[in-house]
This record gives structure tokens, sequence and C-alpha cells, in this order.
């Protein structure tokens, strides 16, 4: 069986946050399941491009390869895309297309119809009501009135997880829909290197504290959608009684990274709250192993992959209820709250308080969430279709 997967941006180009690596980690699964895997995808990269050769196939691994079209207009055009995927879905079998909201899905999409391929879109919160009413509204109304919905019968959607199937349904009821959660190579986040608190301060903030009593830590682009606003006003709070706790969120700038950098300053919080930029793969697993606990005030999350990264870690977490980790607290892997500060500052101390196990943690993760076990489903899911 030969996939191909359109993809606006693809591994390396990590700016993007979870969903690339989430892909880039299917992919390779898929093709150690003797998958042919084909990946189109554009060298875009945030506002940057990747260093990649382009417009031709790049061998990956065994029954993987990668195609980077070249963007002439990053994140919006690319000629030899527009040119070169229609050839790229007549070779393949099953054509899985990620995003709504773009031109190569699009593009995708209409040629895919047209060849009469077996299609999987998976929307990534396209379809959600945040990301319906974010920006140009009236635009993504048309667009999926234009592109979308004359193709509905022809699709099958791919849900990440129950909050992202009720938005599909919401708007299409008469939808093909299959929950496939994002899932996690449990084994790669597994004998991270050990440091204490004050050295994992210190590695990032360049700044040796006597006493570190808690590490919280965040993840995500530093975009509206994630929230760190409200737990930046959650953490002032929650100082009040452990004066000695840190906050560190990791992530690039989506537009309001000097935003939330006044924020802290205009709270004095420049002693106890830091952002420290990117992290590689390896920085973000020593993180999410050393710190006490993991924090998301995230607007919206078809699924939050860095939540089961956490998890896969053996953290408990702290969780919006935007997010569609709601089962986390029944079975003791952390907290769901309400998106707002007060709840989040409340929701620290209750971290605190609870009794959580570590190894209970990371077999919940593994029995739900590791790659082998999304394969399998999405496998059937393709076969069975």
């Amino acid at each position: 069986m030969r996939i191909c997967l359109v993809s606006s941006s693809f591994y390396p180009a990590t700016f993007y946050g979870g969903p690339v690596s989430a892909t880039w980690d299917l992919s390779k699964k898929l093709a150690e399941n003797d998958v042919e895997m084909y990946v189109s995808t554009t060298n875009a990269n945030g506002l940057n491009r990747l260093e990649v050769e382009t417009n031709r196939y790049l061998r990956k691994q065994d029954n993987l390869f990668v195609k980077y079209y070249y963007e002439e207009l990053i994140n919006n055009f690319s000629l030899s895309f527009l040119f070169g995927i229609y050839n790229d879905i007549k070779k393949s079998d099953v054509v899985y297309i990620q995003y709504l909201f773009h031109y190569t899905a699009i593009f995708s999409l209409i040629y895919s119809v047209f060849q009469m391929k077996k299609i999987i879109v998976c929307p990534r919160g396209s379809l959600g009501e945040w990301g319906l009413q974010y920006k140009w509204k009236n635009i993504k109304k048309l667009w999926l009135f234009i592109f979308v919905n004359p193709f509905i019968k022809n699709v099958i959607f791919q849900a990440s997880s129950y909050i992202e199937k009720k938005d599909i349904l919401r708007k299409y009821p008469n939808a093909k829909v299959e929950i496939i959660n994002d899932g996690v190579d449990f084994s790669a986040f597994q004998n991270a290197e050990k440091l204490s608190r004050i050295e994992i301060v210190k590695k990032h903030t360049k700044i040796d504290f006597d006493e570190v009593s808690n590490i919280f830590f965040s993840m995500g682009r530093l975009h509206k959608i994630k929230g760190f606003d409200v737990l930046i006003n959650a953490f002032e709070i929650y100082l009040q009684k452990d004066k000695n706790a840190k906050l560190i969120i990791a992530g690039g700038d989506d537009g309001i990274g000097d935003q939330l950098e006044q924020q802290i300053l205009e709270l004095k919080l420049n002693k106890s709250v830091f952002l420290i930029g990117e992290v590689d793969f390896e920085e973000k697993k020593i993180l999410l192993s050393n710190c006490d606990y993991f924090v998301l005030a995230s607007e919206f999350e078809s699924f939050g992959i860095v939540i089961a990264e956490a998890l896969a870690c053996g953290r408990s977490c702290l969780v919006s209820n935007k997010t569609p980790w709601k089962h986390i607290e029944k079975n003791n892997c952390g907290i769901f709250v309400d998106n707002e500060k007060e709840s989040f500052a409340a929701g620290f101390s209750d971290l605190i308080d609870k009794d959580f196990d570590t190894y209970k943690i990371k077999k919940y993760l593994k029995s739900n969430y590791d790659w082998g076990i999304i394969v399998s489903i999405f496998l059937k899911i393709i076969k069975n279709k």
C-alpha cells in the first residue's frame, strides 16, 4: 500500500509544534509496518525556509520518502507543488491530507476526488469553533463552501480526539468520522538525563538560585490560543504560598512573545517565570522528565501532543478544560480545570497536595497512546473502509 501524505509543513519544521512531530512519528511507524509513505510538503518553517533539497523525494528510511516543495511565498504558494502534487497522488492508493485552510490541502483534495482515490482528511482543529472564528472567519466560511462542502461524501475525516469529532459533526452531520488519536513514541521519552531543580533552572536561565521548590513546565508556540497569559497571571497568585517555585515556558514566538515578556516584567515575575524559546527534542525530554509538573492553559487543542509527551515522562498535568484530556483526573494523572487564572492558581496548589504515581502515569500513557496502538487503529480503518 502506498500513502501520499500531504501536509503544509513537515519535520524538521518544528516551529509549528506538536502536529509536525506527530505526523513525522506516524509516518515512520507506518513505514515500519510495510506501508510505503510518500510525503508531499513544503519547505516552510514559520517565516523561514528549511535548509533541505527541494522538489524531489528524499529517502528518510525504508519505505519513507519526503518531497519538500519550494515555496515562492512562504506559507502561501508553491508553483512546483501546484504542478507536482497531481502525479504524487496518481501514484498512491490512499491520500492522507492534513489541515483544511491551506492551499496544499485544497489542491490535494480536488485532485484526489478527480482521480477517485481513498481520502482521509485530518483537520487538526480547522473545524473547531476557535479555529473558525479566529481571523478571516467570513473567508473561511467561503473557503469551506467552495472547496470542501462539495467533497464531504468523498472523504473520511480523522478526528484526533472526541472534541474534534464533535466539531466535525457539528459542521458536517453526515460526514464519516473516525477517532484516531495522535500518539507518542513512549520508549523515546525514557531514560532522560537526571538534573536537579537548581541545575535545570540554571541551564535555561543562567541564574543560580539557592532554592527551587517546584518547577512547573509549559510548552507551545507563543500564540494567543495557548493561554500563556492566563498561566502567568495564575502563577503570580500561586507564588504567594510557594515563593521559590518557577514556571518555565518553552516555545518559539508566534506573535505574542514581546507581550508576554512585558507581562512578566509588569508583574515583577522575572525571577520566577522564564520564556526560554524553542527547544529541540532532547531538551524537551530533559525538561519534561525533570520538572515537577506540566501545565497547559490552551484555549483549544484538538489533541494536545505535549500533554501526552509529559505523561510519557511520568509527569502529572494541570490542563485547561478546553483540551480533550478530561479523563486524566479519573486515571489519577493530573487535574482538569476551567481556563481562567483563579482555577489555575488553585490547580497549582492541588497538584502539590495530590499523590501521583509516576509509574502508573507512564503505564496509562503507554497503554493508550503509544504509536504501536495508534498505528494499528489507523491501518485497520484504511483497510476496512
